[in-house]
């Protein structure tokens, strides 16, 4: 049951069935930016890449070509759970040789990359750790596909999200334009089951990116993949100012944050699926 104390969290939810309320952006007392990303409602279960996940499912033959592609990946701790756990899983449920997994660059067809970032309070040290592997460390001589991800340490409530998504937008347009024969595929921040005011911080950006790169078939949507739980539903609530914002599904994390097998199996499946589609 849900208990709707403030006008803004009513107006909110009235705006979910798309019923016009007169007074609602006047009292709801919530500011809006004039550069918003695009908006979820507290009402909508249906994660934004659920219907994808479950009607374009792998299959050995997609696996084979993801095993002919030199990748680099570059995260932090989720990622090593999607790289250690979740991949050799998926692999070995259609039957396919794993992807060999080596630090830094890859070494060949059929390999992956795996880099940590390096990391710091400040979400720029990522972006300006990847651009040096890219430009200094060779990766576009060793690699097919280029792929980065940020953390949820990266976006919080105090995050200026528009800034930080310009950032990156802006270096990816530079890398792209610099290293046309590199594919660059991009990733959503995954959600956690902590701080709800992080959390729709992390909506805000990932709303972004859908909206940047899910269009061109670029994207790798880890948000989506681990708050579509088991039962096809999105794990979606709103925080106390009336904010819709997705969750990490119970069944997919051991500490809220990072993922356990299951959860890894389901992120590395989506992975696969996209590197499976921008293979050449």
């Amino acid at each position: 049951m849900i208990i709707v104390a403030k006008p803004y969290v009513l107006c909110a939810l009235i705006a979910a069935f798309g019923v016009m309320l007169i007074g609602c952006t006047a009292s709801a007392g919530a500011p809006t930016p004039s550069t918003a990303p695009p908006s979820i409602t507290p009402t909508d279960r249906t994660s934004p890449a659920a219907a994808s996940i479950v009607n374009a499912p792998l299959s050995a033959e997609a696996l084979e070509r993801v095993d002919e592609q030199r990748i680099f990946f570059a995260h932090r701790s989720v990622g090593e759970d999607i790289v250690t756990m979740g991949l050799p899983q998926v692999f070995r449920r259609y039957d396919v040789p794993p992807l060999r997994v080596v630090d830094g660059l890859p070494d060949g067809a059929g390999s992956l990359g795996n880099h940590w970032l390096d990391q710091t309070d400040d979400p720029g040290t990522k972006l300006d750790d990847f651009k040096t592997w890219i430009r200094d460390e060779g990766v576009p001589a060793h690699a097919d596909i280029a792929v980065m991800k940020l953390g949820y340490v990266d976006v919080t409530a105090d995050t200026d999200v528009l800034a930080l998504f310009d950032a990156y937008r802006s270096m990816m347009e530079e890398l792209e334009s610099a290293y046309p024969q590199l594919t660059f595929l991009h990733v959503t921040v995954s959600v956690t089951d902590w701080v709800p005011e992080n959390n729709a911080a992390i909506e805000r950006y990932n709303q972004l990116m859908r909206a940047e790169y899910g269009a061109g078939g670029l994207l790798f949507d880890l948000a989506a993949a681990i708050s579509t739980c088991s039962d096809g539903e999105a794990n979606l609530h709103v925080t106390e100012r009336g904010q819709a914002y997705h969750r990490i599904c119970p069944e997919y994390t051991r500490d809220g944050g990072h993922l356990n097998e299951r959860g890894a199996e389901v992120a590395a499946e989506e992975f696969l699926r996209q590197l499976a589609a921008i293979s050449r």
